[in-house]
């Protein structure tokens, strides 16, 4: 069947790739009929030759238009220097010389919509690729500060259970309070995975910033806020930005600092978003493998908007993060 299937479709292109000069042979052969009847003449058979040769020699040099075009110039030069009309070879002129043009701009044209495909391609693979990594980000801040919140309050309940029971009970409805405010925000961030359904909260900004302090002051971190400058509604980008940044630094000192103070600035500058969190130190010893993707996360997204971060140690035993956003 496949077999029949080829013969037939090649039995096609075969007829069809010889059918069509004689369609221009007949529009020649119009042509050479109505200039004959004008001038009150007839057709000779040397007329009749000069228009089949035009065609068949387009038909038989189809893939090489610059022989194609050498031999209608022969024709056409050796049809005048016999005295015949050559008005009826115009056609296959045309032909010779538009023909060329059009198959390379046809061919443009296929070689165009073949990248711009391939460009679409690689394009959405590129949307994939930074939407993963922008989830796998937040996914971490959400989580890194939730499980650290949770770590320090189940650390000071132990403690505390046998000696002073009766601080317990505030211990474990701040872990509970951590657990439930940590699963809303990865529901949020994951409704947008399927069916690409909206967030079921807003994208946290700077207004949830006493949110976010209340936390650390409940895991047992005192935190000092400052706000330089009048607080103005900015880009959403440079909001999330902004509250993750407070969020990982604030997640950092919990972790890595033995501080139990932070100070947090924000200076809404008059182009410039500034943001500086800092610890006084000392640096507790590293207890757990790895480490340090959250700090990379900031530099990145703050990278991402125009703008810079650093992370590093001040000089006196305390740590830093400092970033500038434009706002």
């Amino acid at each position: 069947m496949r077999g029949r299937m080829v013969g037939v479709t090649g039995s096609r292109r075969h007829r069809f790739g010889f059918g069509w000069p004689f369609g221009l042979i007949l529009v020649q052969l119009a042509i050479a009929a109505m200039l004959a009847w004008h001038l009150g003449t007839h057709v000779t058979w040397p007329q009749v030759a000069f228009v089949v040769a035009g065609p068949v020699a387009l038909r038989m040099t189809f893939h090489r238009p610059f022989l194609a075009a050498t031999i209608i110039a022969a024709i056409d030069v050796t049809a005048v220097l016999v005295h015949v009309p050559i008005q009826p070879l115009l056609p296959s002129t045309v032909v010779a010389v538009v023909g060329p043009i059009a198959r390379a701009r046809r061919e443009a044209y296929r070689q165009w919509q073949a990248e711009e495909q391939l460009r679409r391609v690689e394009e959405g693979r590129r949307k994939e690729a930074d939407e993963r990594v922008r989830i796998a980000r937040e996914l971490h801040d959400i989580l890194a500060h939730s499980l650290s919140l949770i770590n320090v309050r189940a650390s000071v309940a132990l403690e505390i259970l046998e000696t002073h029971p009766a601080e317990v009970r505030p211990a474990l409805e701040a872990i509970k309070q951590a657990s439930r405010d940590g699963l809303t925000d990865v529901r949020s961030v994951l409704a947008g995975l399927h069916g690409g359904q909206a967030p079921r909260t807003p994208a946290p900004d700077l207004s949830r910033l006493d949110d976010l302090v209340l936390q650390a002051r409940a895991a047992g971190l005192s935190v000092n806020v400052e706000t330089v400058g009048v607080r103005r509604a900015l880009p959403a980008a440079v909001e999330l930005a902004a509250y993750r940044m407070v969020q990982e630094a604030l997640t950092n000192v919990m972790r890595h600092s033995a501080a139990r103070a932070a100070d947090v600035v924000i200076h809404y500058g008059e182009k410039m978003l500034s943001i500086g969190v800092a610890d006084p130190g000392p640096a507790q010893p590293a207890t757990e493998p790895g480490g340090g993707n959250g700090l990379i996360g900031i530099r990145e997204r703050v990278r991402a908007l125009g703008g810079t971060a650093t992370a590093e140690p001040d000089g006196h035993g305390g740590f830093r993060v400092l970033a500038m956003m434009p706002s």
